[in-house]
């Protein structure tokens, strides 16, 4: 099975481990990634609220760019780069004022968008076209010592009716996948709150205390670790935790990680080799899984 795949700039850049987990278990599982030739940034969280027909434009370039490749999905491990394509697709279908200035604006650079390519996620793709049989039966490593937290946070669900996968309510894609791993899935109270990383350019106090309110409501749920679903609830939940263990005086440790990451573990892949951070390590470690 071959998929378009944009990665986004922080899976290029702060969040390259999502990048390597992503692709090595594509490889496992005979997904063929073909990244999108000459991608540009997405402008999600940003630039949809600027400039809501620059921000169509640029997305729909991208999309132009798979229908050039020949291909009829884009998959992301972003849900922010997800969320920004899907918006921009629902915005051109259901503007045409919008739909009109983008079309100029496409055609001045020599681009048409034909309307036949979306972005979807790559744990959508994961889920439904793989499918969950075909991934258990690669797991030579069953991760049945491990309560997993699932964390979707705000983007991959909402708004529903654009993203289109699962209930925003009752969403079920994590769970299954880490339940293929053999791990025991943990639903807390926070799992589709905000992680707090759009703040921490302008109020990183208030940015710090959303990611606190998640990490320890998994936490308080009993999970072991947690996984999540984006580049950017990476860098907040994973690369920033440190900062939240400081402001707020924890005393604990909420290991996180990529869902691919735990999936690629439970394949027989080294965690080193995955590039996991110090945390996540050293929970692993404790529970035998090196």
């Amino acid at each position: 099975m071959k998929v378009a795949y944009y990665p986004g700039c922080a899976t290029h850049g702060l969040s390259k481990d999502v990048d390597v987990a992503t692709k090595k278990v594509a490889e496992v599982l005979g997904l063929e990634l073909v990244e999108v030739e000459d991608w540009n940034c997405c402008g999600g969280g940003f630039l949809d609220e600027y400039d809501q027909k620059a921000h169509a434009a640029l997305n729909l370039r991208n999309l132009s760019q798979v229908e050039k490749m020949g291909l009829n999905k884009m998959a992301t491990p972003c849900s922010v780069c997800l969320q920004s394509h899907r918006l921009a697709v629902n915005n051109y279908k259901e503007d045409k004022e919008l739909r009109k200035d983008v079309d100029s604006r496409l055609k001045s650079a020599s681009i048409e968008y034909k309307g036949t390519v979306d972005a979807e996620h790559i744990v959508w793709v994961l889920v439904r076209d793989v499918g969950i049989e075909r991934i258990k039966s690669h797991v030579t490593r069953p991760l049945t010592q491990l309560k997993v937290g699932t964390y979707y946070g705000c983007q991959m669900l909402r708004p529903e009716q654009i993203m289109g996968f699962e209930s925003a309510y009752k969403p079920h894609s994590l769970e299954d996948l880490v339940s293929a791993t053999g791990a025991t899935p943990v639903r807390f109270p926070m799992a589709t709150a905000c992680c707090g990383f759009p703040l921490m350019g302008s109020n990183p106090k208030g940015g710090l205390k959303l990611a606190y309110n998640v990490l320890s409501s998994a936490k308080g749920a009993g999970a072991d670790i947690m996984v999540h679903p984006c580049s950017l609830c990476h860098l907040q939940l994973d690369v920033t935790q440190f900062k939240v263990m400081d402001e707020f005086k924890t005393g604990w440790t909420m290991p996180t990680m990529y869902v691919t990451q735990l999936l690629a573990i439970s394949f027989g892949i080294s965690p080193k080799e995955l590039g996991l951070s110090k945390i996540a390590m050293k929970a692993l470690e404790e529970r035998g899984i090196t």
